[in-house]
């Protein structure tokens, strides 16, 4: 009730109820005519419609995954925890990794599209999941508007990927925050979407409408870049991939990154 003149607050969570919490002393302040603009992840949102809990558990979101067929994951987001969590993903099984060298795409746009687009349809044709991530070497710009230019041609690129996967693919992981929002509003073109719940704290799962022109019913998870540990990104994965065979030759469970 004392913040005022735009001041700004940080609500320092570590779990749903301190959310839920937070949220019931909220509607108190507003009722009382505050008012409040938000920056938060998905579970401020459970806590403020006191939404119960989701129909499908995370751990059993796979019965979104269409015809059991394998995903794909499109990561774009450079902090270091998601370097960290991709480094545990390429570890799992099931996984074709495909790293996309930004610095030839200016010059060679169309080939290197062209050939990451062949390369991901030859890893879904042998069952696994294509992980289409961005070189993770740090460039420097002369100037702001360079690096905002860079950006967006990357950016560009990744949704022409995006465009051009499997039509038949099972489900999509987007990592990082402004990646996940161009892959929804760009790569995917959403108007709207259903969102079935999270499949992590702070990641949500949406579903591409049913008429969708490309990929109907399409389960996409919106990872942002600085949300959970270094093996997040393996589990949600794994959540997804449990129809994917997690067995070695002798029929032995292989140890997944977060085991």
């Amino acid at each position: 009730m004392t913040l005022s003149d735009n001041q700004c607050c940080v609500v320092d969570s570590e779990t749903q109820q301190d959310l839920n919490n937070f949220c019931s002393q909220l509607m108190t302040a507003a009722e009382q005519g505050k008012r409040f603009l938000f920056r938060s992840a998905a579970s401020l949102l459970t806590a403020l419609s006191q939404l119960p809990p989701q129909p499908v558990k995370a751990e059993n979101m796979a019965s979104y995954v269409r015809n059991s067929k394998p995903g794909a994951i499109i990561v774009g987001s450079h902090v270091k925890k998601t370097t960290q969590q991709l480094d545990a993903l390429l570890k799992m099984p099931g996984i074709g990794a495909i790293e996309v060298d930004v610095d030839r795409i200016e010059n060679n746009y169309q080939s290197l599209r062209e050939s990451i687009s062949a390369n991901i349809v030859n890893i879904h044709q042998a069952g696994k999941t294509a992980v289409i991530f961005t070189s993770r070497l740090e460039k420097t710009f002369t100037s702001q508007a360079e690096r905002l230019d860079f950006g967006m041609l990357v950016s560009e690129f990744l949704m022409d990927i995006v465009r051009n996967l499997p039509e038949n693919l099972g489900f999509l992981i987007s990592k990082g925050g402004i990646t996940s929002n161009d892959v929804l509003s760009k790569g995917l073109n959403l108007r709207t979407s259903r969102v079935v719940g999270q499949i992590l704290p702070g990641c949500s799962v949406v579903c591409c409408p049913g008429n969708h022109s490309r990929f109907p019913d399409l389960p996409v998870v919106i990872f942002p870049g600085n949300v959970g540990d270094e093996h997040s990104l393996a589990k949600a994965y794994e959540y997804l991939a449990l129809h994917e065979d997690y067995s070695d030759h002798a029929g032995r469970p292989l140890q997944s990154a977060n085991s």
